[in-house]
């Protein structure tokens, strides 16, 4: 005999769907919370914003293929929804002559407006583009008011994105093609971008600031060079893709980019401009004489008083100084490791002993995702190196300045990965060398370098007859 199917009221699923939303709600609450905890607002933001596109562009990418198994056009009418619609009262209505939802109603919103938590749940209403953004590209969905922001209702839009919204010439990508930042060593689309982690989409703009306007533009003001047409058009492309997830945009590498977005703009629309930025003024003597001492009487430190701890605040400065050496086509892929911990500094090899009641260890990482997005690793994989190298001196200079010791140390390839696996780093990140600092305990001989005669390598002049190899 066949079971008997049992039915259920309208009233009593609604209440077991808000049961579930309530439960989905509280997830996210508290890994968002947890993140925030653990790695602070900022970055925890960022690992935020990750998942949620990351979830949104799956139940986009789901939807389009429902949309092309029925044959079905990629318009957001079509865009199949698995959210069940009676727990939200929704209307739609006209503003401006737009056709938009308002949502007077959103479960999720209602738990966490209870727990006063409207900053950080407001993060999960970026899942909305992400979905569309997977679905179609070339539409957008825009919250024009929500709730978590003190509006009384939310309401959303689906707008078609403008393709020359930044290009008066319609030069940004071309209508039949997808990709729209396109190079020798790469190629992203729309939804790439949309998808991409935030820390390379960050380092992928200012790669692109670099070499599609900053090595281009005073060439082109001295008139050494014609301006491109499509000049700056690919790190707007970026900016665009980076805010549209909603990500901020408001630290200094992003002002630096966008001021030579605006330069390039004005450039492409004919306009004649100047660059009002002081060339480099030689040092007075006084100012000379600092230089020298820094430099020459910088010494490796190898011991240090014990017991003596190092306050943050300097640890912060060496660290600064550290942050603004030279990097590679701006892509700023050097990170740092403080150890102080006895424990977590015996992971780290080393060929002179680093006592941890006397010193400090810095350990100068690099993030190879990023090169790996930008297409730097066959280009030129040792200049991650080099950026590390740079970042150590930086911070050997400024630890000197500082009245402190540093010792500027390497391990094998062998050693930095058993460190790299105790200290659980994530695969992408790689140790290149570390630095011990700590208080002077007594003075150094500082080693002495062959005269400059020896160092300068000259072109020596082919013999006659002699050919060329």
């Amino acid at each position: 005999m066949a079971k008997k199917e049992e039915t259920i009221s309208k009233e009593e699923s609604l209440h077991h769907i808000k049961l579930a939303l309530r439960r989905a709600a509280l997830i996210y609450h508290y890994f968002a919370k947890t993140l925030v905890d653990e790695f602070g607002e900022k970055r925890g933001t960022e690992l935020i914003r990750k998942a949620v596109d990351a979830y949104g562009a799956h139940i986009g990418q789901e939807s389009k293929q429902k949309a092309k198994e029925r044959g079905l056009e990629l318009t957001p009418d079509n865009f199949v929804s698995d959210l069940p619609d009676m727990a939200w009262k929704t209307e739609t209505v006209k503003v401006d002559g737009e056709a938009r939802v308002r949502i007077h109603l959103c479960p999720l919103a209602e738990e966490w407006l209870d727990w006063s938590e409207p900053k950080m749940a407001r993060h999960y209403c970026f899942v909305d583009q992400a979905k569309i953004q997977a679905f179609n590209p070339d539409y957008e969905y825009v919250h024009t008011k929500n709730v978590l922001d003190g509006d009384p209702y939310c309401e959303v839009a689906v707008r078609q994105v403008e393709k020359d919204k930044t290009d008066k010439s319609k030069d940004l990508s071309k209508q039949d093609s997808e990709e729209i930042v396109d190079w020798v060593y790469g190629k992203y689309t729309r939804e790439d971008l949309m998808k991409m982690d935030p820390v390379c989409l960050r380092a992928l703009f200012r790669e692109r600031i670099h070499h599609t306007i900053e090595v281009d533009i005073y060439p082109v003001l001295l008139g050494k060079k014609k301006i491109r047409g499509k000049l700056g058009l690919q790190p707007q492309l970026i900016l665009d893709a980076w805010k549209n997830r909603g990500l901020p945009d408001d630290d200094t590498d992003f002002e630096w980019g966008k001021r030579y977005l605006e330069l390039a703009e004005r450039l492409r629309d004919g306009e004649e401009i100047t660059i009002e930025e002081p060339t480099p003024v030689a040092f007075k003597e006084h100012e000379l004489e600092t230089v020298r001492k820094l430099i020459w009487e910088r010494c490796s430190i190898r011991d240090w008083i014990p017991g003596k701890e190092i306050p943050d605040e300097m640890i912060e400065k060496i660290l600064d100084a550290g942050r603004v050496a030279p990097t590679g086509c701006n892509l700023e892929i050097v990170r740092f490791i403080v150890i102080r911990d006895p424990e977590e500094a015996k992971m780290v090899w080393s060929d002179i002993p680093t006592p941890m009641d006397q010193c400090v260890l810095i350990v100068v990482c690099y993030d190879k995702r990023i090169y790996e997005t930008a297409g730097h690793d066959r280009l030129a994989a040792h200049n991650q190196l080099f950026d590390c190298a740079a970042a150590a001196d930086h911070i050997c200079l400024m630890a000197h300045a500082l009245g402190l010791g540093a010792v500027w140390l390497t391990s094998t390839e062998k050693t930095a990965q058993s460190f790299k696996k105790k200290y659980c780093l994530p695969d992408h990140i790689e140790p290149a060398l570390h630095i011990a600092v700590g208080w002077p305990a007594i003075g150094t001989i500082k080693s002495a370098r062959m005269p400059l005669s020896e160092m300068v390598i000259k072109r020596q002049k082919e013999k006659r007859g002699q050919k060329r190899g």
